[in-house]
């Protein structure tokens, strides 16, 4: 594999995360800071679906190289993302709060 197709395949993944996660965060902060269940749902469905689409798009860039086998295995972690997910959702954890109180202490 040429060294800078994983980048490339890496930045394709990145863009939609980093508008999802940066902008499109940033325009309903206000309603992904109020301490309720709905924000706390929202935040988890932002990330969630935000960290998932990475990792699918990895596994459509990788999965069009004919000679690499088992690229099944970067759709794993969205298992792992969908456990976390229901699991901060029990705990009423709302991961915007949680990153924005890291970037602003």
């Amino acid at each position: 594999v040429e060294s800078l197709y994983p980048f490339d395949v890496h930045c394709n993944s990145f863009f939609p995360v980093f508008l999802m996660l940066y902008v499109l965060q940033y325009l309903l902060s206000p309603l992904l800071l109020a301490r309720s269940f709905i924000s706390s749902l929202l935040a988890i469905a932002l990330y969630g679906f935000a960290l998932s689409y990475y990792h699918y798009m990895n596994f459509l860039g990788y999965s069009a190289l004919p000679f690499l086998e088992h690229t099944d295995l970067f759709l794993y972690p969205i298992g792992v993302i969908a456990l976390l997910a229901v699991l901060a959702l029990l705990f009423q954890f709302n991961p915007t709060i949680f990153t924005l109180s890291i970037y602003f202490k």
